[in-house]
């Protein structure tokens, strides 16, 4: 369980790191856009600064969309079947977006700027989905006992 906890703190802060990296860059490809010049050190900085602004906030969002839909993916596996990791990658894809339109619906705005455009919802939803997988992969029987060592039963 203490296992599964941790997994699942990584897993969402390590979506919290990629949502906020790949929303500054795409925030500042559309002020490229306008003919304005972004240097590295404009790109590091601004990334920096969102991580340490937008990540609370963001981690909040992404941690609660995931609780939901990990504990949606876990009964859904076992009352229904089929491939546990695509349940969870289903979370990946699902939860964000669900998650910005419900607050683009109840509060009339979009919290992540980057997700107002569809590439930018697509490409944040691209982070979420690597997290799924990586929780899925990880918490699975097969990532805790790989093949590959052999069987320590064997003489």
């Amino acid at each position: 369980m203490l296992k599964t906890i941790m997994l699942f703190i990584f897993s969402t802060f390590l979506a919290t790191l990629l949502v906020s990296i790949v929303s500054t860059q795409i925030i500042l490809a559309e002020v490229q856009s306008f003919g304005l010049s972004i240097s590295t050190e404009i790109r590091v900085n601004a990334t920096i600064e969102d991580l340490l602004g937008l990540a609370p906030a963001l981690y909040l969002l992404i941690s609660i969309g995931f609780l939901v839909g990990f504990i949606i993916a876990k009964y859904a596996y076992q009352l229904i079947g089929g491939n546990r990791i695509l349940w969870y990658v289903g979370v990946g894809i699902t939860s964000f977006p669900i998650t910005i339109h419900l607050i683009q619906y109840v509060m009339g705005l979009t919290p992540i700027a980057s997700a107002r455009t569809p590439l930018g919802l697509f490409l944040t939803t691209c982070c979420c989905i690597i997290s799924a997988w990586l929780f899925a992969f990880l918490t699975s029987h097969s990532a805790a006992q790989p093949s590959y060592l052999g069987n320590n039963n064997e003489q």
